[in-house]
């Protein structure tokens, strides 16, 4: 369990309906996991597109990676489970009760990659 000040990395993912925007629909979870009365984070969602053709199906499935940081000390899980609680109740009021939201904390191996996908491949200047 990691306690910190730090931002976390989760990885959010979502069920909304098969016409939606990723893009669209990552600004409302941004905005829905920012502004939250109960527990409001600082987030920044990143869209990972799907490598597999999505289904032809009325649901579908967007992962998004995100950076969470909580207003004091908390643990990853605790952070990671009031993203998910407001992502689950905005997605609820947009597209109704068929909508939902999953988030874990990205394991050590994941960190990484996602890291440089999120914020682009880490580099030294040399002066």
């Amino acid at each position: 369990m990691r306690t910190s000040t730090e931002p976390v990395m989760a990885l959010l993912r979502v069920k909304a309906p098969a016409d939606v925007d990723p893009h669209v629909l990552e600004a409302a979870l941004t905005r829905a996991i920012c502004t939250d009365p109960d527990r409001p984070l600082t987030a920044e969602l990143e869209w990972v597109p799907a490598w597999r053709p999505a289904a032809r199906t009325a649901k579908r499935r967007f992962v998004y990676v995100a950076v969470l940081r909580g207003p004091r000390r908390s643990e990853a899980e605790d952070l990671t489970a009031a993203a998910e609680r407001s992502a689950k109740r905005a997605l609820k009021r947009m597209y109704g009760k068929a909508a939902g939201a999953k988030a874990r904390p990205a394991e050590d191996p994941e960190l990484e990659p996602f890291w440089c996908a999120f914020r682009g491949t880490p580099h030294k200047v040399n002066a």
